[in-house]
């Protein structure tokens, strides 16, 4: 009876969070700065260009992104936000309005310009 209940105390004990991605889910991306803008990709406390920079990322230094990739969506799902202009990934210029969520400062939201952004999986 002893040795049942340890086993089912240690099988207890593994608990999944929500929120917590598993393999199966897909890792959130990377996301970074694109050489096309000159390796500049600010982050900001919400999804507008008024609001607060927090940090400029480069194409050297990355975070990540809040939710996992989706179809099309490299960085999950974006929210529609203040429209911004830069060069897109075919090299024109891009007016836009989506922007993703990432892990800066987490439990914070903050948000990077999706048409600006370079992501790795």
């Amino acid at each position: 009876m002893k040795k049942s209940l340890a086993m089912l105390a240690a099988a207890a004990a593994v608990v999944v969070l929500p929120g917590t991605a598993t393999a199966a889910e897909g890792e959130p991306a990377l996301v970074h700065a694109s050489p096309q803008n000159g390796c500049k990709l600010n982050i900001r406390a919400a999804a507008d260009v008024g609001s607060a920079l927090l940090h400029t990322l480069t194409c050297a230094n990355y975070t990540t992104c809040a939710h996992a990739p989706e179809r099309d969506l490299p960085c999950g799902q974006v929210v529609t936000g203040g429209q911004y202009t830069c060069v897109g990934a075919d090299g024109k210029q891009l007016t836009d309005n989506r922007w993703a969520e990432v892990l800066w400062r987490s439990p914070q939201q903050s948000f990077v310009a999706v048409g600006c952004a370079a992501f790795r999986s």
